[in-house]
Parts: structure tokens; C-alpha cells; sequence
């Protein structure tokens, strides 16, 4: 076990995960965050000990952007310990839905396989609840948005994201969909149909500077891409994308520190 981490037995995993579950639905789609310091971290895919270094910083809300399972070595110790943290302080941990927060990644990217080696399947369907539970996005002192993937072709206010329902397994919501699968790329102008799949697009300056500016907002703050680097700044500065899982083939797990109006590199080793 990584770290000594000692994973629960079946009936006390599916009590964490039914009062996770609880917390996670009461919350809105859209989070609002006021806090002096926030550190937002990427996909962790498993990787327990990055998500580790994360919650033992010192900023005083923490931001996880999605994908927390599928890939990774050591998936179930790596959600089950940020659950673990929700409940002890729920308004100090955040955790986002990402695209791998789902029945159909889950089942080709390793994560149903996974808990069905350990546990049963009424273990993976209570994860299912919680997952769909997960909001899609945050909004971080009034002026930086914090989601998964990007814009959404048709999204054009905050209140779509507040209005999207929650509980959607299948992400039936072609925003919602594209809040946790679109990837920006300096090549588009507008949008243009991602190489992930139907569904999914790329998305250029243009419809983020027009979101931004008409919510109010300062910049965009994402994870779903890992660059050799760890992170990347995209359109001036207008969005910034952050990778946090050790086991990619990146340079070291990267978070952003939100502080003093500026938008920090951190590296979490």
C-alpha cells in the first residue's frame, strides 16, 4: 500500500461512499470559492501521493479538477483518501467531476476492473452515485472558472452551468458533456470537432475571451491534457491547463496557487 494506506472493508467503503454522496449531491453545479489562497490540481489518475503532497499544502481551499481514478496504479487509495478528506473538512475540498468520473471510461480505462478485484459490483455502482454527484465546475474569488475540460459550444452564461442537472450518469447534457471533454488549441478560431470524438471540439480564443468577458471572469483554469511541462498556458493568459499525475510522461505533477490576484506554478513533489 502506498504510504500505509489501508483501504476499508466493503461495508465501511460503502458507508464512505453513501456520505460522500450525501455532501456531494447538496452541493450546487457551479461552486463558489472565497478564500485568500487555493491550490487547483489536475488529473491524478491514480496517483495517490501526488494527491497526497496537494492536501498537505498549505492554501486554504483545494481545487481537484477531475479524473482521479482509471489508468493509475493506485486509483482506489487515491479516491477513497479524498473522500476520506471531504468528509473531515467538506469546505475545504473540492472535488470537480471529470471525464473519467464515468461508467464508460471506467470500463476501458481500468477503474470497474478494479474495484471488482477487491470488491463487488454494488461497491462500483455506489461509486457511480458519487461520481454523478460531482460538480462540474467552481467559481474561484468571483473571477477565475475552474472545470474540467473548457467552454462548451452554447454556453454563454454562469447560470447554464448552475442550471445543469445533477445525478446524470451518462452526461446525456451536450454541455455537460463538453464542460469535462473540450481542449483548447491556438490553431482554432472558434470551434472546430476534437480528434477525442463525436460530442467533444476544440475550442479557440475567440468563444473563451467572449465567456470570460461577458461573465466577468479573469481566466479559465483546466486540467484533461498532460503537456511535457505539466501545465500550459494557453491565449495570453487567459487559460492556463495543469496535469498532476506522476505516472505521465511529464517533466513532475504540477498545481496552480490561486493567490493575490495571480495565478502561481507550483510543482507537488
Amino acid at each position: 500500500m502506498p504510504l500505509g494506506i489501508t483501504l476499508p472493508d466493503e461495508e465501511e467503503l460503502i458507508s464512505l461512499l453513501r456520505e460522500a454522496q450525501r455532501i456531494l449531491s447538496r452541493e450546487p453545479q457551479l461552486l463558489r470559492v472565497e478564500a485568500a489562497s487555493v491550490l487547483v490540481v489536475g488529473d491524478t489518475h491514480g496517483d495517490v501521493e501526488t494527491s497526497l503532497k496537494a492536501l498537505e499544502h498549505e492554501a486554504e481551499v483545494k481545487v481537484f479538477l477531475g479524473d482521479y481514478v482509471d489508468r493509475g496504479e493506485y486509483q482506489l487509495e487515491n479516491i477513497v483518501t479524498l473522500l476520506r478528506r471531504k468528509l473531515e473538512e467538506p469546505e475545504r475540498l473540492i472535488l470537480l467531476r471529470g471525464n473519467h468520473e464515468t461508467p464508460e471510461m471506467n470500463r476501458y480505462y481500468g477503474f470497474l476492473d478494479e474495484v471488482l478485484s477487491r470488491y463487488s459490483m454494488e461497491v462500483y455502482e455506489e461509486f457511480v452515485r458519487v461520481f454523478s454527484s460531482m460538480s462540474y465546475a467552481v467559481l474561484i474569488n468571483g473571477a477565475v472558472l475552474g472545470v474540467h475540460g473548457g467552454v462548451a459550444r452554447g454556453l454563454v452564461t454562469l447560470e447554464q452551468i448552475r442550471s445543469l442537472p445533477k445525478g446524470d450518469v451518462h452526461l446525456k447534457d451536450p454541455i455537460a458533456f463538453q464542460l469535462l471533454w473540450n481542449d483548447p488549441d491556438e490553431r482554432v478560431a472558434e470551434f472546430s470537432p476534437s480528434p477525442r470524438g463525436p460530442g467533444a471540439y476544440l475550442f479557440g480564443a475567440k468563444p473563451l475571451e467572449e465567456f470570460l468577458s461577458r461573465n466577468n471572469l479573469r481566466a479559465l483554469v483546466r486540467a484533461h491534457q498532460p503537456f511535457p511541462e505539466g501545465y500550459r498556458v494557453f491565449f495570453e493568459g487567459k487559460l492556463v491547463s495543469v496535469f498532476s499525475c506522476s505516472f505521465y510522461p511529464i517533466s513532475s505533477p504540477k498545481g496552480l496557487l490561486l493567490e493575490n490576484g495571480k495565478i502561481k506554478i507550483l510543482e507537488l513533489v
